[in-house]
């Protein structure tokens, strides 16, 4: 992408008002044009963003969408609380944000000639996704509902681009005077709704047995969630047989978490694993919590 169309993305993040530097600046551009260029192929093979963000073929799509929800369970430093809090609350340009993305994000639909403008409309759309997203997940780990009746990750992620695709392709939504982030949200949430009462209605034709281990893989996931992030992915990596997921050797862990991991030694991921299965055995008052809040606590309780 060019400069100019590159700065009008990056505009639209919710960044600190005075506390990012040039450089980092740069760094976040040159980050997003990469991120931008997968994008793009994605939307050439016509592959769909929910399942793009999982596809090893897009390395970077796969790192900003796991990195993105890590992100929400990083304890926040004192010195960004405020702002952080004043984003949860809405306290921040959010409407006018929203309303550029989504501008960026149909200026040409449709098109996948992989010109600079493509390639706008490309990153604009997925970070619209991701934003729809995170939202999503945010009310459906508020309670174990969601996880209780067999929904997953991967559920969300489909429920979210469905629904941004389909309003990114309403004329409705150039009307004047229309949030078109708050309809996606809604429209989304009443999907997410939808999914699990047809999740409810299906359960009713198995055993009691899939129903308790369901139960239990919720409540495990929950238990996980109110833990320090390091802690939650490493157990739940430990744990993966209870919870149906593949066990990953601690360094390919590593290399897929880097949020949540990066910089720690074998030694240290070992020995947070042992500290941890220990303390989970214990009340919860042992376990390993965070000392601050996260992004996901302030928007749990913001709801």
């Amino acid at each position: 992408m060019s400069d100019s169309q590159t700065a009008d993305v990056t505009w639209a993040l919710p960044l600190p008002d005075r506390g990012v530097v040039a450089a980092e600046v740069t760094e976040l551009v040159a980050e997003l044009e990469d991120i931008a260029s997968e994008a793009v192929v994605a939307r050439t093979e016509d592959i769909a963003l929910c399942v793009a963000v999982r596809d090893a073929r897009f390395p970077r799509l796969c790192q900003l969408h796991q990195g993105l929800r890590d992100a929400l369970f990083l304890e926040i430093p004192e010195e960004l609380k405020s702002w952080v809090e004043g984003m949860a609350n809405g306290a921040t340009r959010a409407p006018e944000v929203s309303h550029r993305l989504v501008d960026l994000a149909r200026t040409h639909k449709g098109d996948t000639s992989g010109d600079d403008t493509v390639a706008q409309c490309a990153l604009a759309e997925l970070l619209l996704f991701e934003a729809i997203r995170l939202r999503l997940l945010i009310s459906a780990w508020s309670n174990e509902l969601f996880e209780t009746v067999g929904g997953e990750e991967t559920d969300i992620d489909e429920i979210a681009w469905t629904e941004v695709e389909a309003l990114l392709r309403e004329p409705a939504l150039e009307e004047p005077g229309v949030r078109a982030l708050p309809v996606m949200l809604a429209a989304a949430t009443v999907s997410l709704a939808r999914d699990a009462a047809d999740r409810v209605d299906a359960l009713r034709r198995v055993g009691e047995e899939h129903r308790e281990e369901l139960r239990m893989r919720a409540r495990l996931r929950a238990a996980l969630r109110e833990l320090r992030l390091p802690e939650a992915v490493l157990l739940e990596n430990a744990l993966s047989t209870l919870l149906g997921e593949p066990r990953l050797d601690l360094g390919e862990l590593q290399a897929a978490r880097p949020v949540a991991l990066a910089g720690m030694s074998r030694q240290a991921m070992d020995q947070r694993v042992s500290r941890g299965r220990r303390a989970l055995a214990r009340p919860n008052e042992s376990w390993p919590k965070r000392r601050a809040p996260a992004l996901f606590d302030l928007l749990r309780r913001a709801r």
